[in-house]
């Protein structure tokens, strides 16, 4: 368990279990590895429990975890994700691949997806997708083919671009040297969630971001 769990809460769910079932603290721990002093604390939301306590806890008072912490997590304030330890996730499909390194998936029900695309050294046109929201592109080093509807534009190291991500739109390195770019999709219903789609508007190459 971390502390992103509200304790207090815990502590009364763990207590109500146990007043339910008429136990007793002593009860309680003579059936587990636990003190009194370890459950009293727990209940009065002064301790965090470990998963194997939990586990435990909840076989005696013959319930799931999920009964006793579910709905109890917090959202973190704040996320800091170390250099090179962002999730990554590559698709190569035969062709040179591109890396995305994500760089908030812990936070859940975000609105805006942070990546970094790691672009192959290949000259070829982009595929496009579209989706709701906005989206920021930066382009941290080398040069890029932006795609966007009908246009075509051309950025290099330093250049950004701020556009409406429903119009098709996609990105591939230019002149067959690798490319990394920061993009920041604003997603208004959330990362993952039902009404936020994404669409593939045509398959003409490699993978764009």
């Amino acid at each position: 368990m971390n502390g992103s769990v509200n304790l207090a809460d815990l502590g009364r769910r763990v207590r109500a279990a146990r007043l339910a079932r008429r136990l007793t603290l002593e009860e309680v721990v003579s059936r587990a590895d636990f003190t009194v002093s370890w459950l009293s604390k727990l209940e009065n939301g002064q301790l965090t429990p470990s998963l194997e306590g939990l586990v435990k806890l909840a076989d005696v008072l013959e319930c799931g975890v999920d009964d006793l912490v579910e709905g109890l997590s917090t959202p973190p304030r704040h996320v800091v994700v170390r250099a090179g330890n962002g999730r990554v996730e590559s698709s190569r499909n035969g062709k040179p691949a591109v890396t995305i390194e994500h760089l908030a998936d812990q936070w859940r029900g975000r609105t805006m997806q942070p990546t970094i695309a790691h672009l192959p050294a290949v000259d070829r046109k982009p595929t496009l997708k579209s989706h709701d929201g906005q989206q920021f592109l930066l382009v941290l080093d080398g040069e890029v083919r932006f795609d966007y509807g009908d246009e075509v534009v051309l950025l290099g190291s330093g250049d950004s671009v701020y556009f409406d991500a429903t119009i098709p739109h996609g990105v591939a390195a230019r002149s067959r040297e690798k490319a990394r770019v920061l993009t920041v999709s604003h997603e208004p219903h959330g990362v993952g969630s039902r009404n936020g789609t994404t669409k593939r508007v045509a398959a003409r190459g490699k993978r764009s971001v």
